[in-house]
């Protein structure tokens, strides 16, 4: 599900209300109230180099090679598209769409993205209008935001 779009078409701002409420309670950084900001942003890193070096392995054997390099974005619906021109590009989409294990780690990695871009946004702003892209690189996985 891309939450930045579908989260103001299911109500009004339920979705960004629950991640600035994660947030929240992660912004303090006390060891008695969870986790702190800094690990959050810790795990998130470590997930996404997991998760782009295995993405990296698996495209492989279905003869994907970077570079080129790749920019993926969910859609409301679960599923992960390549946006923009590669040879491969339906290939790669048909592979991720279809591996159940990837599309939940991709999500896995979305949200911890989302939660922490919610805590750089001021106060009264939403993710509304901003999508999670992640991009498989030679240097590694990259994740960043693009407006819509």
């Amino acid at each position: 599900m891309n939450t930045v779009s579908e989260s103001a078409a299911v109500s009004s701002d339920q979705q960004g209300s629950t991640l600035l409420e994660i947030a929240s309670l992660l912004s303090d950084g006390s060891p008695e109230e969870g986790f702190s900001l800094t690990e959050l942003n810790a795990k998130a890193a470590s997930e996404l180099k997991r998760f782009g070096d295995d993405l990296q392995s698996h495209l492989a054997l279905i003869g994907v090679t970077v570079p080129p390099a790749l920019q993926l974005q969910g859609d409301n619906k679960g599923a992960v598209y390549v946006i923009g021109e590669h040879a491969l590009k339906a290939e790669i989409e048909n592979f991720l769409n279809n591996n159940t294990r990837l599309l939940k780690w991709y999500k896995e990695v979305e949200v911890m993205h989302e939660i922490l871009r919610s805590t750089e946004l001021d106060h009264g702003q939403t993710l509304e209008g901003q999508v999670f892209n992640l991009g498989l690189t030679s240097l590694g996985c990259v994740a960043f935001f693009s407006v819509l």
